[in-house]
């Protein structure tokens, strides 16, 4: 858990990220971008969409551990990205979860499938750390806007 100064904005509770994504180096750098932007949350990291799928299923039937938000890579070993965002919008206990889809991918096939859907957005991940570190305030405002009053 990593602590810190919270915006008012998210003083109500940590922000609990589950983090889909194959590169532990791709991890450490949105780590340090939510840090960058003084995000108080907690990790959950996983590296391949069968362990977020049933790690999903785990949530819902134990009622607890569900994210407050999903950042997921579309290229994962095992079931791909997208698999793990169909099971979330089916499910009912989950399909309203915000997703920042995180992937090295312009294809415009992936940019297609991902526009306009709900609670949605699409980064594609920088190619420096300056950008990679912009991502903060990115995925915050998207939190922001997606959670609940």
């Amino acid at each position: 858990m990593i602590s810190g100064y919270v915006p008012a904005e998210i003083k109500s509770r940590m922000l609990n990220i589950l983090i889909v994504e194959d590169n532990e180096g791709d991890v450490l750098l949105v780590k340090e971008a939510l840090r960058e932007h003084r995000i108080e949350f907690e990790i959950k990291h996983l590296f391949d969409g069968e362990q977020a799928l049933a790690y999903l299923n785990n949530a819902v039937i134990s009622g607890s551990n569900a994210p407050d938000l999903v950042l997921l890579d579309l290229n994962l070993p095992k079931r791909d990205g997208w698999e793990v965002l169909q099971v979330l919008r089916r499910s009912p206990d989950l399909k309203a979860t915000p997703v920042v889809i995180f992937s090295s991918s312009n294809a415009p096939e992936d940019l297609r499938r991902a526009a306009g859907m709900d609670s949605l957005i699409y980064i594609r991940k920088p190619s420096n750390l300056e950008e990679f570190l912009a991502i903060g305030k990115r995925i915050e405002s998207f939190w922001l806007s997606c959670r609940p009053s």
